[in-house]
């Protein structure tokens, strides 16, 4: 076969490799024509990245970092809300032209969809209550029989702690609510909590809970796009090194990590703090 019928074979294939059946062949030009950028972001809450504000809409750090992007596309924001583990799925049928909602990168992931570079990281550590903890637990890194702890399901952290733990009981729960409130009432003795929780739990009472100094796992956070949309691809990677260099992202992440300015504004707080 001569260089030309290959190149004029693989032209042809390319489009059914890359675009399913009905779904826009880009999801950045689709936006601007649409006028509007449609976000999946997932309708659980994980403070701080996503949460409900007192007057029932969304907040939190994706929800600042879709703004942003939206306004640099010149173009409104539409939030399309679904639980975590069915976005990828939307995002692959065209329903969402993009997902900004703390995806953790990883190889595996990227088999099916593309990542940006990072635009945020977070590291997931176990936190334990060190009231009746089995003896001899802190010793043996609080793996040991006896002791429940929780995960979030199918998270990147529940992957690591299924290889490191091997006597403790791992409990997942679907929603981090559950799990906090789980380890709060002592239905399990350790929980793995990503940034900034183990410092908010240990806080409440340095006496009772203790969290590692070493994350069991450290992850990157990306936006995912489809394989099919370079240009969107292209222009979220350029949109985080602008907003890097710029300090916007930074300023974003003391707000939401550190500074807990937003607290007085998140549904439910005051009766939380009593």
């Amino acid at each position: 076969m001569t260089k030309t019928r290959v190149l004029t074979a693989l032209a042809l294939l390319l489009p059914s490799l890359s675009v399913a059946p009905g779904v826009a062949a880009e999801a950045l030009e689709d936006a601007v024509s649409r006028g509007t950028l449609q976000v999946g972001i997932a309708s659980e809450n994980l403070v701080p990245w996503l949460a409900n504000d007192k007057t029932g809409g969304r907040m939190g750090y994706e929800i600042d970092v879709a703004s942003a992007v939206a306004g640099s596309l010149g173009v409104d924001l539409t939030f399309v809300e679904m639980p975590y583990d069915e976005l990828f799925a939307s995002l692959k049928a065209g329903d969402v032209d993009v997902i900004i909602s703390g995806v953790s990168i990883s190889a595996d992931r990227a088999r099916e969809v593309y990542f940006s570079s990072p635009y945020g990281g977070t590291d997931f550590t176990l936190v334990v209550d060190k009231t009746g903890l089995p003896e001899g637990a802190a010793g043996s890194g609080y793996d040991h029989e006896g002791i429940r702890i929780g995960v979030l399901k199918g998270s990147i952290a529940e992957a690591t702690a299924t290889n490191d733990f091997k006597s403790s009981e791992l409990v997942p729960y679907e929603d981090p609510a559950a799990m906090r409130d789980a380890f709060l009432d002592g239905s399990v003795s350790g929980a793995i909590v990503p940034t900034p929780y183990p410092a908010f739990i240990v806080a409440r009472d340095p006496g009772r809970y203790a969290a590692e100094e070493t994350p069991l796992v450290s992850t990157r956070q990306g936006m995912v796009t489809r394989p099919d949309s370079p240009h969107m691809l292209n222009f979220l990677n350029a949109w985080i090194v602008e907003n890097e260099a710029n300090g916007f992202l930074e300023d974003l992440q003391v707000y939401w990590f550190e500074s807990g300015e937003w607290l007085d504004m998140l549904e439910g707080y005051s009766e939380k703090a009593e």
